[in-house]
């Protein structure tokens, strides 16, 4: 018999997979209730609920039946809290915004929330002037755009130069900017003070450029030097100059190029502190480098859901406190984030990846799969044919592609990993798993290296490789035991 400590962990891995099963119906309930809103239908539908619990009883074990109504008719109840929550018609705007997750901060909040990509500054002033809407946010590049459209810009939105938050009170348009707060709040959670220090923005003029040098000042930096591409200081002469704290405001390293670096790392000799306004990929080159040498670095995720739940505030004429933003920060970085999974060629990284796919709700992508689909052959055929350098130059192609998703699982092939460039594009968004199997179990067929060179040798040149990348490794058990160790230990990472 399990002892209480056993029975405990089983039970906490159960609801780890609960609270995400749960997550995914309270969103699907959600936009039911938008429905619902936009339509003029009912909240209530009993006839339905009952045959919900009909259906989730007859999925019960005999003994746990007399249970369904209960345990249902508390979702329900949640569900029907969350839809009469749905409030108001918000938006984010920007030129382009066809990946921005700022809808992944207000619609669990419980409001309605789309996104409005405006080409132009009269789009904006259309938009702004039609005041059909109860509050947007703003991002790049119109942050100093909408400001003359406004009835009232708040002190500290007109000291930066920048409005990210609009809203709508009666008719009247007020202005704040609550990107203030969230970089603040990020730079104090990550442990950089910029007091006393001297302070790179990088970024000239743009409104998170703004926001940065307001808060920095404002946090008592020493020094701030604005770095752009053709001004007094710039990307040649900032190593001149003693830096000790680095602010990203370009969008260099962005998704997605996620291979490029606005500044050399290595180059500045008193750096203590390097904040990176972009959040998607979570760890850019900049971030991932700074780590390396063992500086204190913060990707912009924090700062995004900070300056959101401020946002909230405004929009709602309430209080809430940073556990809404840390939880929210928790929640979408486990939906973006992608699972690696890496290991040896016949170690089951497909087969297992697609059902942790399943388990997490997650996309499901094969580098290898995706070679043969873009170039017509099958990997034994490119290697026949191309040789084994062709074939890496497709392999790094998939692998780049891959690395730029969002919440896929990925399964690499055996030897993608052992290229330096595709570990790093691999760890921009990814957790690793390291995927073990027993030697005599591997499968060979239809992979070339395996058959030329065989599984013991190339076990023992890429094994210490696989373990010094992954975050964490798995034994080959089956694939549902394994997939689901994956998910569970994804969940708690």
């Amino acid at each position: 018999m399990l002892d209480l400590s056993e029975l405990r962990a089983r039970l906490d891995a159960i609801d780890e997979k609960l609270a995400l099963l749960l997550s995914e119906r309270m969103d699907a309930a959600r936009e039911v209730g938008l429905y619902k809103k936009q339509s003029g239908f009912p909240l209530n539908d009993p006839e339905r609920e009952q045959k919900i619990v009909g259906r989730f009883s007859a999925r019960l074990p005999i003994g746990y039946r007399e249970y369904a109504g209960e345990i249902m008719g508390a979702v329900f109840d949640v569900s029907k809290k969350i839809q009469r929550k749905i409030a108001g018609n918000y938006y984010v705007i920007g030129k382009k915004l066809p990946h921005t997750w700022s809808p992944d901060i207000y619609r669990p909040l419980g409001l309605d929330y789309g996104v409005r990509e405006l080409e132009t500054e009269e789009d904006v002033r259309r938009f702004v002037s039609s005041r059909d809407y109860d509050g947007f946010n703003v991002t790049i590049p119109y942050k100093q755009t909408v400001m003359p459209f406004l009835d009232e810009i708040s002190d500290e939105a007109a000291a930066v130069g920048a409005v990210n938050t609009v809203v709508n009170k009666n008719g009247k348009l007020f202005g704040y900017n609550t990107d203030v707060g969230g970089m603040r709040g990020a730079l104090i959670n990550a442990g950089i003070d910029p007091a006393g220090k001297v302070c790179a923005v990088l970024g000239g003029n743009g409104g998170t450029a703004h926001t940065a040098r307001f808060v920095l000042k404002s946090r008592g930096a020493k020094k701030i030097i604005t770095v752009s591409r053709s001004g007094e200081t710039n990307y040649l002469n900032v190593y001149d100059f003693p830096v000790e704290i680095v602010v990203n405001c370009t969008p260099v390293g962005m998704y997605p190029n996620l291979m490029s670096c606005p500044v050399d790392i290595d180059k500045f000799k008193s750096l203590k502190g390097v904040f990176d306004a972009v959040y998607n990929p979570f760890e850019t080159v900049l971030i991932s480098r700074a780590k390396a040498k063992g500086i204190p670095a913060s990707n912009g995720l924090y700062m995004l859901v900070e300056q959101g739940r401020l946002a909230y505030n405004l929009y709602t004429d309430s209080e809430t406190d940073k556990s809404v933003t840390e939880s929210l920060v928790k929640s979408i970085s486990l939906k973006k984030a992608n699972i690696v999974i890496e290991g040896m060629p016949g170690s089951g990284k497909s087969s297992i990846g697609k059902e942790t796919a399943r388990l997490l709700g997650k996309s499901f992508i094969d580098t290898d799969e995706e070679i043969e689909k873009a170039y017509g052959k099958s990997i034994p055929d490119i290697f026949a044919t191309e040789g084994e350098a062709v074939f890496r130059k497709l392999e790094s192609e998939a692998v780049l592609k891959a690395a730029s998703l969002n919440g896929a699982v990925i399964a690499t092939g055996g030897g993608a990993v052992l290229s330096p460039n595709n570990r790093e594009a691999l760890k921009r968004n990814g957790v690793v798993v390291y995927l073990k199997r027993e030697l005599t179990e591997l499968e060979s067929a239809g992979r070339p290296l395996s058959l030329s060179l065989g599984a013991q040798k190339l076990y023992a040149e890429r094994a210490p490789i696989y373990e010094s990348f992954a975050d964490f490794s798995v034994e080959n058990e089956g694939i549902e035991a394994s997939a689901k160790k994956i998910a569970e230990a994804f969940l708690k990472s």
